[in-house]
């Protein structure tokens, strides 16, 4: 019997409801044993836990009574988090993507567009690929000491500078606490974005997605227009130059979330066909390959 599904970004909110039950917003699934299970019980548990805030700390009262604990599903995202989304979704977890609640609350996850429109355009990359969707892999390209982190479906980061896949895999802080408002506590680790432009990575947002082959897609990913202040430091300049990406890649299997998952490794396949483009290959990673600067 399996109780499945996710827990609140924000410790706060678990602190006040709880730990150990599926949030609801971001949805929760119960085995048909399970919900057999569910059924008789149901009624009296509505009564006893009454109190409680929402259905889903009720069914979470349920499954201890029954005695099924939650299994936590990284994909099921409650957001309880206030700001830009980007950071959490350009370093998403090592799982399908499942849902995402409160998008209402955030901002738009695309720039230049409203939050209905931004949605549409996620939803075109997950169509193509609904396995891929969000699935995050980095790589460097060792002639220019850069490294690059893709979101699939999503957004690109290029940062001019060798960064360890430690920091690749841990979000940016782009959004805060959701009852507070606050900087933190979050359920996972988080690092800074500092207001230096020149600590930042060049941003590049998902632009279209096309069917190459049999069983594979090309997607692109275009940077935006950039903020005012720019940075000025030398190293920056040939990353600023890249204007575009193209990313191909395998239509992922859904058999491969059966089994005990790796992230997938990506490569630079050239530096730049034309001007300002980079194209780029992801794929299973190659036996003892990993990502490892020099």
């Amino acid at each position: 019997m399996y109780y499945v599904g996710g827990i609140s970004e924000s410790v706060e909110q678990d602190v006040i409801h709880s730990y150990t039950m599926g949030y609801g917003g971001g949805g929760f699934a119960i085995s048909y044993p399970l919900a057999a299970e569910l059924v008789r019980v149901l009624d009296g548990c509505i009564n006893r836990y009454a109190s409680f805030y929402g259905s889903d700390q009720k069914i979470g009262g349920c499954m201890s009574e029954i005695g099924v604990p939650i299994t936590r599903e990284l994909g099921f995202h409650q957001l309880d988090i206030r700001g830009n989304p980007y950071g959490l979704l350009a370093a998403h977890p090592l799982a399908p993507l499942v849902s995402l609640h409160h998008l209402d609350y955030v901002q738009p996850l695309f720039p230049g567009t409203n939050r209905i429109d931004s949605v549409k355009i996620l939803v075109k990359a997950y169509r193509s690929d609904p396995s891929r969707a969000l699935q995050h892999s980095f790589c460097y390209d060792l002639k220019r000491n850069w490294s690059i982190s893709v979101s699939w479906g999503y957004t690109i980061q290029l940062y001019p500078s060798l960064v360890t896949a430690k920091d690749l895999a841990t979000p940016l802080q782009t959004f805060l606490t959701w009852r507070s408002w606050s900087q933190d506590p979050f359920t996972f680790n988080t690092r800074v974005l500092s207001l230096d432009p020149c600590k930042r990575p060049v941003t590049y947002f998902f632009d279209g997605v096309t069917k190459v082959g049999d069983g594979g897609t090309m997607t692109s990913y275009m940077r935006p227009p950039q903020p005012r202040k720019k940075c000025g430091n030398g190293k920056y300049r040939p990353a600023l130059s890249v204007q575009m990406f193209n990313v191909s890649a395998p239509i992922l299997d859904p058999n491969v979330w059966k089994k005990a998952p790796r992230r997938q490794c990506c490569e630079v396949i050239n530096g730049g066909d034309r001007a300002g483009v980079v194209r780029m290959k992801i794929r299973g990673c190659s036996r003892w390959e990993s990502v490892t600067p020099p």
